[in-house]
Formats: structure tokens, C-alpha cells, sequence
């Protein structure tokens, strides 16, 4: 089986002078790239790192991002990629968990961390690596000194397939970051599979819009590599800036999370910038109400593709098709809420809570299992035995299957609410609260409640400069609803929390309610 790094050298054969990174008005071909890859992983050697170590990075999106993951790969280093909308707490945490040799950041990044190098230098890091253009403060050894000073010839590393690759934290939402343990086998097999899902080319024009730190974007990312495709970046996501280097780089592809599909369909920008090259969006990381996708398919006017998965499989799982979203607006919109089938290699059941297979249309918990599922949680073996147990990795997920293999995600398992006995997905009321064009983003949540244990609570982002009042959203919801999964009350915000991929954290928000009680339900 290949390699990461092997993956690049692929493209180094076979399309050399062909663009690889466009990042504002840098470029470089796949010679160019290849050579500052192998000066990095090279330079990291010469400061003292060896197969395995770690090295944490904390940055937006730039080409440095993406010649650090493959140093990584090539020099038999571990990538550490952290978010940058973490606290204080999480970063302790997670550098505390995985001591990394080298600590890279970016100009960004460095005016905020000043008074933290010391801290953090107590964590085991030996190096700070100033991953920007300007000169670095005083204290980090700056990256295009590095590269310059560092020879171009192939590190001579020896790998397997089953050498991690890269240690991933979850977000934390639900409590502390738990670091995921990928390996080159399963970050390979990922692109295999998202090349037979998604299909990428030497002509495609990836956008890294979604945060290169998170899986989400790395769905795609070694793939495009080994079909010699480009990566342009954007550092961070902004619809203005996005629909900019749409137009500026010719993209043809990039991944959203449902928050920024909302967010760029609603841009006034949006009606005069050229997309004409956009061939495809891929999304994922949270559900989408079919009335939004049903929006932005007819508004943007390219193949949406979307692809359910988790951090701990590298990630994709299914992928509702572009052929998919097409049947659905031709025949059954109701497949638009689905998050597809299994992709080829990797197999799903629904499942009790003791494990045993459910029937067709019966909602459970999602099973995976397949070659690229996580070696495990760093540092965590019983936290590993309890998610892998049985030889399937359980995500927490509840979803039901159709007669033809589709998913429908109903709900987290933390986020179903229980109200006088019954069941409610929230998602469910989300998508319906999503029907009125009136609200911008919406979330419901359970809330403490003496008589029925949990009352349905909504929480509302309406549009600029429209009305929309309590009894209008509750009305709406009894049209269409059973009278048990109506919101109780309706409170409207200007904004949602949201984590640093764009989800937003519901957990953030029942917390609000839920402290101090003794028990939720």
C-alpha cells in the first residue's frame, strides 16, 4: 500500500509543472512544492526530530499549512493540528496530552500567543516554527530560513502503513479533547475512497475554505494531491473572501459545513461574483435542512455532494451523490435529508444499546467498521475498548436505514431530547423551523422542565430587518408538527456559538439551563 508522502511523489512524476498551491500571490508548481516540502521535513531533522515525534501546529489556511502535513508524512513525523478557536483550557489540554517537539504558528496566530511561549515551552516544545513571511519575533526560528538553509533531497525515513500519521483532536465539546490516532493506512484508504466518491482530476481547483486543522477539509486533501489537481487557500472562512478566490483561482471544488452554505447564499456579494467555474460543493460535518440545500442547489448553481463521517474515520463514511441530490429534486425531495450510503470498503449497521441489528426504518445507533478507522485514542485505552468495542467503532450517531441503503441522521445521541417519555430529534424541528424564510439559523435544544423533564426550547437567528415573532414560529411548527415536538418557547439572538469548524454547540447552549441540576435528562 502507498504512503502519504508517496501520494505527492505521484504527482511529482507525473505533473511537475503543474500548479500546486495558489495562496494570494504565491504559487508553486508540484516541483517547487515538493522541493519545500522535502527542505522542511529535512530542517525539522536537522533540529533534533525524530520518527514519531510530534509537532502541533496553529494556524489559518495557507500552502505552509499544507507543506506541513506533508513534511510530516515524508519525514515520519506525527501532525498535530489544532484549533485556532480553542481556550486556554483546550490548548493546555492538548498540548499537556501530546508534548510535541515543534510548535508552528503563523503571524496571526504569534500576536496573540506573546505572553504564552513560556507555558507552553513547559509542555515538552523545544522549537517554535514562525510559518509566515514577515520576520519572527524574537525566540522562533523562521520557516523560509529553515527551508533555505536545509538540503532538497528526499528524507530516507522508514515507514509502514501503520505508522501514525497524525494525531487529531476532537472539538471537546462534550467534554475534554480526545486525541484520534490516524495512520498512513487509514488517511490512504480515505482517499481512495473519496476519489471514488467525489472523483477529482488533474484539472481540479480545490479551495481549503473549511479549516485545514479539521478533517472535514482533509477529506479531500491527499486526494487532490495524487491527481495532481491544485490547492488554493483562503485564510480563514469569509463569503466576501470566498466568492473572491472562487472567481481570482477558477476553483471547481471546496467543501462547506452547512453555517457557511447559510452564510455565503445570504451574502450580498453573491448575485455579481463570477462562480462559472464551480463544478461542485461538498458539505457535511452537521446536518442541513432540506429547505437550505433545496436553496443554495438552486442558487449557486453547481453538484452539491455530501459526505457524512467522523474524525475517528478519517473521516468519510457515506456520501449522498451528486446523482443523489438530482433523483431527489427530480422524484423525492425527502432524499435530501439523507446522508447518503456507505461508501465502497466500509461497512454500517443500525444498532440497540445491546448492539444488536435493528430492521429497516428502525432508529439506532450507527456502527462503522473498516480500514480506516482510527488506531485509537492517544493516551486513552479504555475510552478506545468502549468506542471500538466489538470491532466497530460507535459514533454516537442515531440514524435510521432505508430499503435501498440510505442514512438518515436523525440525531447526536446527546442531543435527542426527551420530553414526558417521548423521543425528539431535534433536527427533525430544525428542518421546519428552516422552512420559514425569516430565519437565518436556527437550533433547538432541550430545557429543564418540572412536568415533562425536558421542554422543547428554540433558539432563533432571524433575517436583517424582519419581524418574525414567538407565536408566528410556534404556529408555523404546529402546522406541521405533532403537537409533543412543538417548541415550548422561542428565544431570539443575534448569533449562535459556534465551534472552529462552524457547527454550532448546542452543548454550549444547554449549559446555559442545565447547571446546577443535579441530573439532566
Amino acid at each position: 500500500m502507498l504512503l502519504l508522502g508517496e501520494t505527492l511523489q505521484q504527482a511529482l512524476r507525473r505533473y511537475p509543472r503543474a500548479v500546486a498551491t495558489l495562496c494570494g500571490s504565491t504559487r508553486h508548481t508540484y516541483e517547487e512544492f515538493y522541493e519545500r516540502v522535502c527542505r522542511l521535513a529535512n530542517g525539522l531533522a536537522g533540529l533534533g526530530l525524530e520518527k514519531g515525534d510530534r509537532i502541533s501546529v496553529l494556524m489559518l489556511n495557507c500552502h505552509r499549512f499544507l507543506e506541513i502535513y506533508y513534511a510530516c508524512a515524508l519525514g515520519g513525523y506525527v501532525i498535530v493540528p489544532l484549533n485556532v478557536r480553542w481556550g486556554a483550557k483546550e490548548f493546555a489540554y492538548a498540548l499537556q496530552d501530546c508534548h510535541p517537539k515543534v510548535f508552528m504558528l503563523d503571524a496571526v496566530v504569534a500576536q496573540h500567543l506573546g505572553p504564552f511561549l513560556e507555558p507552553i515551552r513547559s509542555f515538552g516544545v523545544q522549537h517554535f516554527l514562525f510559518a509566515s513571511e514577515e520576520s519572527p519575533p524574537a525566540g522562533m526560528i523562521a520557516y523560509e530560513e529553515l527551508l533555505g538553509r536545509s538540503t532538497s533531497a528526499p528524507p530516507s525515513v522508514e515507514l509502514s502503513e501503520d505508522d501514525l500519521a497524525g494525531l487529531f483532536y476532537t472539538s471537546g465539546t462534550t467534554g475534554e479533547p480526545k486525541g484520534v490516532m490516524l495512520t498512513h493506512k487509514n488517511l490512504i484508504l480515505n482517499a481512495y475512497h473519496a476519489q471514488i466518491a467525489i472523483r477529482f482530476d488533474a484539472e481540479s481547483v480545490y479551495l481549503h475554505a473549511a479549516p485545514m486543522f479539521h478533517l472535514a477539509d482533509g477529506a479531500a486533501t491527499y486526494t487532490v494531491t495524487w491527481n495532481g489537481g491544485t490547492h488554493a487557500f483562503v485564510p480563514k472562512f469569509d463569503p466576501a473572501d470566498l466568492l473572491k478566490a472562487i472567481s481570482r483561482h477558477r476553483v471547481t471544488s471546496t467543501v462547506l459545513v452547512p453555517t457557511m452554505i447559510n452564510m455565503l447564499i445570504n451574502h450580498p456579494d453573491m448575485e455579481k461574483s463570477d462562480l462559472s467555474s464551480l463544478q461542485q460543493i461538498m458539505y457535511g460535518a452537521s446536518p442541513i435542512p432540506p429547505e437550505l440545500l433545496k436553496r443554495a442547489m438552486q442558487t449557486l448553481k453547481c453538484r452539491f455532494q455530501q459526505g457524512y463521517g467522523m474524525t475517528e474515520a478519517a473521516p468519510l463514511v457515506s456520501v449522498l451523490t451528486a446523482q443523489d441530490h438530482e433523483r431527489a429534486l427530480r422524484q423525492d425531495e425527502k432524499l435530501l435529508a439523507s446522508a447518503g450510503r456507505p461508501i465502497f470498503g466500509v461497512g454500517v449497521r443500525i444498532v440497540n444499546d445491546e448492539d444488536r441489528d435493528l430492521s429497516i426504518g428502525e432508529v439506532g445507533e450507527i456502527v462503522v467498521r473498516g480500514p480506516n478507522l482510527m488506531k485509537g485514542y492517544w493516551q486513552k485505552p479504555q475510552e478506545t475498548e468502549r468506542a471500538l468495542r466489538g470491532g466497530w467503532y460507535h459514533t454516537k450517531d442515531m440514524a435510521r436505514q432505508d430499503s435501498e441503503g440510505y442514512l438518515y441522521i436523525v440525531d447526536r445521541k446527546d442531543d435527542m431530547i426527551i420530553t414526558g417519555g417521548e423521543n425528539v430529534y431535534s433536527t427533525e424541528v430544525e428542518a421546519v423551523l428552516y422552512q420559514r424564510s425569516e430565519i437565518l439559523e436556527a437550533v433547538v435544544i432541550g430545557v429543564p422542565d418540572e412536568r415533562w423533564g425536558e421542554a422543547i426550547k428554540a433558539l432563533v437567528v432571524p433575517r436583517s430587518g424582519v419581524h418574525l415573532s414567538e407565536a408566528e414560529v410556534i404556529a408555523h411548527c404546529k402546522a406541521v408538527l405533532s403537537p409533543y415536538k412543538v417548541p415550548r418557547s422561542v428565544e431570539f439572538v443575534a448569533e449562535l456559538p459556534k465551534s472552529g469548524t462552524g457547527k454550532i454547540l448546542k452543548s454550549a447552549l444547554r449549559e446555559r439551563y442545565w447547571m446546577g441540576k443535579d441530573r439532566r435528562v
